[in-house]
């Protein structure tokens, strides 16, 4: 009990430096920005190209502050407003973006967003009032006024008009850095906003009008850099000239479907499909014919990774794993991670263990341990790698397609462009990379499923702990590894961690237990067994005796 409770208290220990020191009041400094002021900034993708221009600017009115902004990517026009009170509450805004509005009004009672689409249509959607809500097209602008400082930590809930939604946001003053972009060379403060796993970076001068000098979206990689600002008492920069609203250009209409990706096509098709879908069968085939084991022990493999999703995918609805915006996506990303792995390797390793503990009783064995293993890992591999390719031909069908044909007009129309614009920039070597993580998942897989088996064939629960404990570590690895160091460097972990399994995998190799020996024969009867035997004297007399009475 003493250890429980002491087990008990580091992981309370840890989850609490995770989960850092706790946030203050939302509350702002007076703003810091002037009636007129504008500032311009380039916008760059992810790669340093420059894709586009934004604005913003402020003008004071009867209620108190009018932001307004301008964003333009390739011609692709995006604006709006957001009307606040002197305490920088929202009121109400209004943004239109491909030819959609949408207003949002922000009551006592109740925060109600209208949509009204391209062809008319109106649509309203109800929101419960929040405490602290900041509307989504301000809050880069408007945390300026916060007192930001070293070690300075709050959060405030953000109203997004355009999905009718919104996200718990924890802000993060993780240090300061001197940042150097077109309008000049500034110190700023570094802030970190966070909303569960998603994270994005903003860094504001630490000196007034608290600037906002650079922001970037880790999701996307778009990032923003001051160009110029102007405000009253301050003119612009001398190498800069004063900005003005941003104009649409005319963009060209695209002749024809997107260009093939080719080298992702080729990836695609040669390497990642055949991996996900081949290589499974191919290695349940060969453990088949190397060792002996049937296809029934893959097929039960598979069954159990089935059955354990039966709990998973219901166990992380439940924590907010899955749907979004509440629960433990709400937390910081280390405990999040955690909780991730945990709810992984708890679910999956015993799924394996129940199965080969009541109902797989005649499978003992480190031969049988494998097949068990390519199945439940294989077919995880099938189910991913088939919907991979029933998306890309989707996708490939969409390409030729007219969208109105479909039934697919206005921003859903635009949506499903974007996305196949995207597709088709995808860079060539993440099918390689998708294709080899469902190879170290099996590894991974089999590896687990042996030491299961230990814990059943040996009656020891710790190697069904230690599978659990390897398999949250793995689970770990991947929700962090993605959101801080990128798809490339998880999977260099991942492969890593599969070299580690697979050596787990041969040092635990036992050897076939020894066939039973046969019963011997009885001994062929003797010479001496089958001679006469002499009798005795008494013996002659009593079978003398006895045949008298035979006759009466």
């Amino acid at each position: 009990m003493k250890r429980l409770f002491g087990w008990a208290l580091v992981v309370c220990l840890f989850l609490s430096a995770c989960a850092g020191p706790a946030p203050q009041p939302l509350t702002f400094n007076p703003a810091p920005w002037s009636d007129g002021e504008i500032s311009t900034y380039d916008v760059r993708d992810k790669a340093g190209a420059l894709v586009g221009t934004a604005s913003w600017s402020w003008q004071r009115s009867p209620e108190g502050w009018v932001q307004a902004y301008e964003l333009n990517l390739g011609g692709r026009l995006d604006r709006g407003e957001v009307v606040m009170g002197p305490d920088l509450q929202p009121l109400r805004s209004w943004r239109e973006l491909a030819g959609r509005r949408l207003e949002a009004t922000y009551g006592a009672d109740k925060i109600t967003i209208q949509q009204t689409a391209t062809d008319g249509t109106v649509t309203t959607k109800e929101l419960k009032p929040t405490a602290d809500p900041v509307d989504n097209d301000a809050s880069l602008m408007v945390q300026r006024a916060l007192p930001l400082a070293a070690g300075y930590v709050t959060r405030y809930t953000d109203v997004i008009p355009t999905t009718g939604l919104t996200a718990p946001i924890r802000l993060t003053v993780t240090g300061a850095e001197t940042i150097t972009v077109p309008a000049g060379t500034f110190p700023a403060w570094r802030v970190v906003m966070e909303s569960g796993s998603v994270q994005h970076d903003g860094w504001y001068g630490q000196e007034a009008p608290y600037l906002l000098v650079k922001y970037r979206n880790r999701a996307s990689g778009a990032v923003f850099e001051l160009r110029s600002w102007s405000g009253a008492g301050a003119a612009p920069p001398v190498s800069h000239p004063a900005p003005t609203a941003v104009a649409p250009t005319p963009v060209a209409p695209q002749a024809g479907p997107p260009p093939l990706n080719v080298p992702f096509l080729v990836m695609s098709f040669l390497v990642q499909y055949p991996l996900m879908l081949l290589f499974p069968l191919l290695l349940g085939w060969w453990l088949r014919q190397r060792y002996g084991v049937g296809w029934g022990l893959f097929g039960a493999g598979a069954l159990t990774f089935i059955a354990s999703q039966v709990v998973h995918l219901p166990l992380n609805w439940a924590l907010g794993l899955l749907g979004g915006g509440r629960g433990v996506t709400l937390w910081p990303l280390l405990p999040l991670a955690l909780v991730a792995g945990l709810s992984a390797g708890i679910c999956e390793e015993g799924a394996r263990w129940l199965a080969l503990r009541f109902f797989l009783q005649k499978a003992r064995g480190w031969r049988e341990a494998l097949q068990f293993g390519a199945g439940h890992g294989g077919i995880e591999a099938l189910i991913f790698g088939l919907l991979a390719l029933i998306n890309l031909v989707v996708i490939l069908a969409l390409r030729s397609l007219d969208l109105a044909t479909l039934g697919i007009t206005g921003d859903a129309a635009d949506q499903v462009r974007a996305a196949l614009d995207q597709l088709w920039r995808t860079p060539w070597h993440l099918p390689l990379l998708a294709g080899l993580e469902r190879v170290f998942a099996i590894t991974f897989h089999i590896a687990m499923a042996v030491l299961v088996m230990r814990a059943v064939t040996r009656r020891n629960i710790g190697y069904l702990a230690a599978a659990i404990t390897a398999h949250a570590a793995l689970d770990f690895w991947g929700v962090w590894a993605v959101r801080t160091l990128g798809t490339t460097w998880t999977e260099v972990g991942v492969g890593v961690i599969a070299l580690a399994a697979l050596w787990l995998i041969v040092w635990l190799r036992e050897a076939p237990p020894p066939p039973e020996p046969a019963p011997a024969p009885a001994p062929a009867p003797t010479a001496a067994d089958l001679t006469p035997r002499a009798l005795s004297p008494e013996e002659l007399a009593r079978r003398a005796e006895e045949s008298k009475y035979e006759g009466i």
